[in-house]
């Protein structure tokens, strides 16, 4: 909708209008260090003078400025009820028309919990609360949970596939913090249940900090001391927050690992770590502290006071009568904030199993609250976002928690074996080091980002397996490849990989990547120019520079590129070669452009194969360890191998 048919009288109106002061507003939050007019074109930024946001209304022109809805398509006022045929706003955005660009604000539309426009779900935005700690708080964490628990079927399962009964508490851990009555007047202590006693419980989710700020722990010295009650000035900040939230919400009980685990005790310890997907995914709700690096600094930050002023705006209800008021206000730039990804837990590798076998989670970050089931993921002021946390996939999961930190680098494995146990269940598959049986060779096909540093691992881990780097890894992006592997075995005894495949010695290898042009074949022929344009947009999007070499036939002549686990600080002591383990043939009918800067359109027949890059690890001739990964683009390089077995250690 128009909101001013010219723009450059916006400056004068916001005098009056305070819509369109707060439009302003929203414009120069939105676009801070930004330089226009945004172009795509090189030369026109060399022709045409940038200018900062701070002077865009210098820069006006006399177009309309536009207002653009934005609602919730869902059509979902979690926790309330939605209202059918309501237009369950969220907010606007502003476009606003300059020299050479459209730049655009967001606004933010709210009401009151009592009002008509709340009520009837036309607005669905809620007000930023006070604090995290706040009867307003605890009151909206109580409609989420029991919204939740009453309509979310998807909510009762468990990754494993397991429904479960809300309305029959749970067996309890082994052990368990007893809060004690919300009042507070019997100190916290630990409890023994054996697995024999039934209680709703919260777990909690948080970061140990450094060897100088460890949590308050449990170990066999202080087993017992912990059971006959641990006096509140001994808890943390982060613990006494988690307690205080789940007392105000009536949860007795409160899993934490640093107590509920007798640290010093190693059979516990992995006795209780293979039981962690069970605790979280019983547990009604985990509380994560999601900006505290260490347990001392809590879940209730203190908020600094709003900048922004909210203007007030009339509610005109379905039938076009005035029904009370609604409230905009201009989005704050402070997504780092309010968002449980950039949080300090989202770095910690143990965190990764905990959100996704969750079923429900209260996120307090700086600047918001945020509740995540499997339903929704929602701030406290209504907005819902799609949060990656939840993301099911398994070779995004690895790619989040490779490059996550771990206190203990020999958990490299073991932070993962909750969720890898629930998934088992489901599958039916089996866990190869970090990768499923069923997905190989796809997720053989890994690349380090950093070097892998396997020399610095205590763990021994097959080199063909992600786990044994000591950094973060990604998988190759591929599509409509098939698999060219006769049989994968896979020995649980010593985490050897058979494969029967077709493998190769590379003739050249060179570091860094920096292929010639010459080396794709005739300057002229099609394929020459496909293979070119392939190879470069790929080194150029998706490979790590400092990591990649080419791979060439002979001298001159390009045969594919490699990702090299060791990076190019590392000299190959022996022969490199290929293992085969996808394939796709084909591009028809391509649009390519060449390397004189023209696009071409033509039908070609050729071959990319995908490879493991591996050295010999011994005197036998078909045992080899892994270096990396490549990509091979020469259609018949492979086409004379004969199938061998190949094991790799």
């Amino acid at each position: 909708m128009v909101h001013l048919t010219d723009a450059c009288q916006l400056r004068e109106s916001a005098v009056t209008c305070s819509l369109c002061a707060l439009i302003i507003t929203a414009v120069l939050q939105y676009n801070t260090g930004q330089k226009f007019p945004r172009t795509s074109s090189a030369s026109s930024h060399r022709q045409q003078e940038l200018w900062d946001v701070t002077e865009f209304e210098t820069h006006l022109i006399r177009e309309p400025i536009y207002l653009r809805p934005k609602r919730d398509f869902l059509r979902r006022a979690f926790p309330e009820k939605s209202v059918p045929n309501a237009w369950h706003l969220r907010g606007f955005t502003a476009f606003i028309p300059v020299e050479g660009d459209i730049l655009t604000g967001f606004v933010r539309l709210y009401a009151h919990s009592d009002s008509d426009a709340a009520l009837s779900c036309d607005v669905i935005g809620r007000p930023a609360l006070p604090s995290s700690d706040c009867p307003a708080a605890y009151s909206l964490i109580r409609r989420w949970i029991g919204t939740c628990i009453e309509d979310h079927e998807m909510c009762r399962e468990t990754l494993a596939g397991v429904i479960i009964d809300e309305t029959s508490a749970p067996i309890l851990p082994t052990r368990i913090i007893d809060v004690g009555p919300p009042d507070g007047s019997i100190n916290p202590r630990l409890v023994e249940t054996q697995n024999k006693t039934s209680g709703f419980y919260a777990s909690l989710s948080h970061c140990w900090g450094p060897a100088n700020k460890r949590p308050l722990m449990t170990t066999r010295a202080t087993l017992r001391d912990r059971m006959a009650g641990i006096a509140w000035d001994d808890i943390p900040k982060t613990y006494q927050d988690a307690i205080i939230a789940i007392r105000q919400i009536n949860i007795r009980y409160l899993w934490i690992d640093s107590l509920c685990i007798i640290q010093d005790d190693h059979a516990d310890w992995l006795k209780e770590s293979k039981k962690m997907g069970l605790v979280y995914e019983n547990a009604c709700l985990t509380i994560a502290a999601s900006h505290a690096s260490d347990s001392s600094q809590g879940c209730f930050f203190e908020r600094p006071r709003q900048k922004n002023q909210a203007v007030e705006l009339p509610y005109i209800n379905s039938t076009g009568d005035l029904a009370g008021s609604m409230f905009a206000i201009s989005m704050q730039n402070n997504y780092a904030e309010i968002s449980p990804e950039f949080g300090s837990l989202a770095i910690r590798a143990w965190a990764t199993q905990e959100w996704l076998l969750s079923r429900r989670m209260i996120f307090y970050t700086k600047g918001s609250l945020v509740w995540s089931c499997k339903y929704i993921t929602q701030r406290e002021t209504g907005g819902s976002f799609h949060s990656t946390a939840r993301n099911p996939k398994w070779k995004f999961i690895v790619e989040k928690y490779s490059a996550r930190l771990l206190t203990n680098a020999t958990d490299r494995l073991i932070a993962l074996n909750g969720l890898s146990c629930e998934m088992q269940k489901k599958t039916k598959d089996t866990y190869c080091y970090g990768l499923w049986r069923n997905s190989l060779p796809d997720q053989l096909l890994w690349y380090c980002i950093v070097p892998a540093q396997r020399s610095l691992s205590r763990l021994n881990i097959p080199t063909w397996s992600w786990a044994s780097t000591m950094h973060g890894i990604c998988f190759l992006n591929i599509k409509k490849a098939k698999n060219v592997c006769k049989y994968i075995r896979f020995n649980k005894n010593n985490g050897t990989l058979t494969i029967g495949t077709r493998i190769k010695k590379a003739p050249k290898v060179t570091l860094p990547l920096s292929p010639n042009p010459a080396g794709f074949g005739e300057p002229d022929d099609d394929l020459t120019v496909v293979r070119y344009s392939t190879f470069m947009e790929e080194a150029r999007n998706n490979l790590p520079v400092a990591m990649a070499c080419a791979i060439y036939t002979n001298q001159t002549e390009v045969l594919g590129w490699g990702i090299l686990d060791e990076g190019e600080g590392w000299t190959p002591s022996s022969d490199i070669y290929c293992l085969a383990l996808m394939s796709r043939k084909g591009i028809p009918s391509s649009k390519i452009e060449s390397s004189g800067g023209f696009k071409t359109s033509f039908r070609v027949s050729w071959q990319e194969d995908w490879v493991m890059l591996l050295q010999l690890s011994s005197s036998n001739a078909n045992t080899f360890k892994r270096i990396g990964v490549g990509k091979i683009f020469w259609k018949s390089w492979f086409q004379d191998e004969p199938l061998r077995q190949v094991h790799v250690l």
